[in-house]
């Protein structure tokens, strides 16, 4: 499920309070929504980082015998 469904739930909530003469909840939601936005961008990011990652390949590392030759 996708996190920016709060982004449009707190803009009905901001819509509903400029309607109804709420000026100062308005601009706190607003604030409020800047921010959702903020962290869904970041966490995004953050999980395309992580899954970019795995998608090098590993190396492994070679063995070398005490005797200084490879396995």
């Amino acid at each position: 499920m996708s996190d920016k469904w709060i982004v449009d739930v707190i803009t009905d909530l901001m819509a509903y309070a400029e309607n109804n003469g709420l000026s100062v909840t308005a601009e706190w939601l607003d604030d409020a929504r800047l921010i959702a936005l903020t962290e869904i961008a970041d966490m995004s990011r953050e999980k395309r980082k992580i899954a970019h990652s795995y998608d090098k390949p590993s190396r492994r590392p070679s063995l070398y015998l005490a005797s200084g030759g490879h396995a």
